[in-house]
C-alpha cells in the first residue's frame, strides 16, 4: 500500500505539469499572466513529499528543496503582477496567493504582513474583505494556541502532582483545542503533533480514537498525503475497535483504497492506449498532432478513463487533481469536442466549489472561448455571473445575468436570474440592498450611506449614477454549492464525445 500510495502522490506533480504545456510562450497581457502563475501554483502544490522522514532523509531533504524553488517560481510571477500592477485588483489576488504560498510554509508573520498590504490597496474589494477577515482569524487562533499552551502546562503539573481527574481532563481538552487551532490555522504539521500527543500520553481517554481519525483527515483531506493517513486509521481500527471512529475508519478506508485504486487502473487504461512514439514526445506534446497520441478507435475509453479518474479525486474531495485531470483531457484531447468542453465546465466548477472564484471565473471564460456551441456554456454564464457577484463585480455580474435570461425561459436557473435582475430593479437607493431588507435592518432605502454592508469605494464609484443599477450583493444557492442529492439529475462528466 505504500508503494503504491507512493506512485500516487509522484502521479498528481506530474499531471500538473503536463497541463502546464505552453507555459514558456511570452505572456504579456495581465490576464494570461495571472492565469499561468496560478497554474504553477497549483503544479507547486501538487507536488508533494514522499520519502520517509526516518528512513530517507536525504531523499526527503532534496524533495523539500525542489517543492521550495517551485514555490520560489511562483513568488517571483506573482511579484511581478504586483510591480507591474501595483494598486488594482491584480495585485490584490497575487498578493492573496502570496499569503497563501507563505501559510503553506506556515511563516505567519509574513502572511499577516500580506493580509495588510492587500486592505492597503483598498479595504473596502472582495479582497480587501476577505484579507480583513483572515488576519483576524489568523491572530485570534495564535492567540487562542498561546493560551492552551500555557494550560497544558499548568493542568498536566497539577496532574503530575495529584492525579485529580479534573486536571487530567483539563489536560487533554486544552491539548484538543491547540490541536484544533493549529488545524484551523492552517498548521498542519504542529496539528497533527498535538493530536498525536493524546493519542501518545493519554490513550484511555474518549478523545483518543477521536484524536487519531483527526490526524488520517488531515492527510487525506488536507494534505493529500495518503501513505500517512493509512497508519492513523489503522490505529484506530485495531486500538478501538468498538468505538464510534474505528467504524468511520474502516469506511473511510475502504472507500479511500478504492478509489486510489481505480485512479490507479483507468491510468494504466490511458497508457495502455497511447501511442508508443508519444511517451518520447510527451515532454513536448507540440511536437505531434493531437490526435496521434492515441490509437484513434479507443479515444472514447480514454476520454470515460479521465473522466473516471477526475470524479474519483472529486470523491476524494482532492480538487486540485480532479481539476488537473480534466484540464489533462481538455489538453490532450482537444479534438473530442463534447469531452473538451464538458472538461472545462467541471474545472470552473470544481475551483467554484473550492471558493476559488477568480478561477471560476477565468475556466468558465476559457470554456466559452474554446467551445462556444457547448451545452454547458447555458450554465456556465450563470454561474460565472454568481461567482462576478461574490468577488464584487456588480457590472459584470448584471450582465451575465441578463445574459443568461435571453436564452429563454425554460434555462434551468431563470427565475434565480430573474429575482437578481429584480432586486436591482427594486434598490431605490442604488447601495446593492432591496428596500424590504433595509427596513428590517432599521435603515432606509432613501440614503446610499445609510446601509450597513455599503462600501465606500462603491459608493465614490457610482453615486450619483441611477442607470447603471447594479444587483445587490447576497449570497444564492449555486449549483456548485449543491450537495449530490440536491442535483438530482446533474451529471458529472457525461458528455457526448
Amino acid at each position: 500500500m505504500k508503494s503504491r500510495s507512493l506512485t500516487y502522490s509522484c502521479l498528481a506533480y506530474v499531471i500538473f505539469i503536463s497541463a502546464l504545456g505552453g507555459c514558456g510562450v511570452r505572456l504579456n497581457s495581465p490576464d494570461l499572466r495571472i492565469r499561468d502563475a496560478d497554474r504553477k501554483f497549483d503544479a507547486a502544490v501538487a507536488f508533494r513529499i514522499t520519502a520517509d522522514k526516518d528512513t530517507e532523509q536525504e531523499k526527503r531533504h532534496e524533495q523539500v528543496e525542489q517543492r521550495k524553488l517551485l514555490y520560489d517560481e511562483v513568488l517571483s510571477a506573482y511579484r511581478a503582477i504586483v510591480k507591474a500592477e501595483p494598486t488594482g485588483k491584480l495585485a490584490q489576488r497575487s498578493l492573496w496567493q502570496i499569503a497563501e504560498i507563505y501559510r503553506r510554509r506556515y511563516e505567519w508573520d509574513k502572511v499577516v504582513e500580506i493580509y495588510n498590504a492587500i486592505i492597503a490597496i483598498e479595504p473596502s474589494t472582495y479582497y480587501g474583505e476577505r484579507a480583513k477577515s483572515a488576519k483576524v482569524d489568523s491572530l485570534k487562533y495564535r492567540r487562542l494556541i498561546d493560551e492552551k499552551r500555557g494550560r497544558i502546562h499548568k493542568n498536566g503539573t497539577l496532574y503530575a502532582e495529584d492525579n485529580a481527574p479534573e486536571h487530567y481532563r483539563a489536560t487533554v481538552q486544552a491539548l484538543y483545542d491547540v490541536a484544533e487551532s493549529f488545524e484551523q490555522l492552517g498548521d498542519y504539521p504542529e496539528a497533527i503533533t498535538y493530536y498525536q500527543r493524546i493519542a501518545d500520553e493519554f490513550p484511555d481517554d474518549e478523545k483518543a480514537p477521536a484524536a487519531l481519525t483527526k490526524i488520517g483527515e488531515i492527510h487525506f483531506y488536507k494534505l493529500y498525503e495518503y501513505q500517512g493517513g493509512w497508519p492513523a486509521h489503522s490505529k484506530v481500527i485495531e486500538i478501538y475497535p468498538d468505538s464510534y471512529e474505528a467504524t468511520q475508519a474502516v469506511r473511510i478506508v475502504k472507500e479511500t483504497h478504492r478509489e486510489l485504486e481505480s485512479i490507479f487502473q483507468y491510468r494504466e487504461e490511458i497508457g495502455k492506449h497511447r501511442y508508443e512514439n508519444t511517451e518520447k514526445s510527451y515532454a513536448n506534446p507540440r511536437k505531434m498532432f493531437a490526435n496521434q497520441r492515441y490509437r484513434y478507435r479507443q479515444t472514447d475509453l480514454v476520454v470515460q478513463a479521465y473522466q473516471i479518474i477526475a470524479r474519483r479525486w472529486e470523491d476524494l474531495r482532492n480538487y486540485p487533481m480532479a481539476i488537473a485531470t480534466y484540464r489533462e483531457l481538455a489538453g490532450e484531447l482537444p479534438y473530442k469536442r463534447f469531452a473538451a468542453a464538458d472538461a472545462r465546465y467541471q474545472i470552473g466548477r470544481l475551483y467554484q466549489l473550492n471558493g476559488q472564484l477568480d478561477q471560476a471565473i477565468d475556466a468558465y471564460q476559457e470554456l466559452f472561448d474554446n467551445n462556444p456551441e457547448s451545452m454547458w456554456c447555458a450554465e456556465g454564464i450563470y454561474q460565472q455571473a454568481v461567482c462576478y457577484r461574490e468577488v464584487r463585480e456588480f457590472t459584470k455580474a448584471y450582465e451575465g445575468f441578463k445574459e443568461y435570461m435571453k436564452l429563454g425561459r425554460d434555462v434551468e436557473y431563470y427565475h434565480e436570474a430573474e429575482r437578481a435582475i429584480r432586486e436591482l430593479e427594486t434598490d431605490k437607493d442604488g447601495d446593492w440592498c432591496e428596500s424590504e431588507i433595509e427596513q428590517k435592518a432599521g435603515t432606509t432605502d432613501q440614503d446610499p450611506i445609510d446601509h450597513r454592508g455599503v462600501k465606500s469605494f462603491l459608493i465614490r464609484l457610482f453615486q450619483g449614477n441611477t442607470e447603471n443599477r447594479l444587483p445587490a450583493f447576497g449570497n444564492p444557492r449555486t449549483t456548485a454549492s449543491r450537495s449530490k442529492a440536491e442535483r438530482g439529475s446533474d451529471h458529472l462528466g457525461t458528455a457526448r464525445y
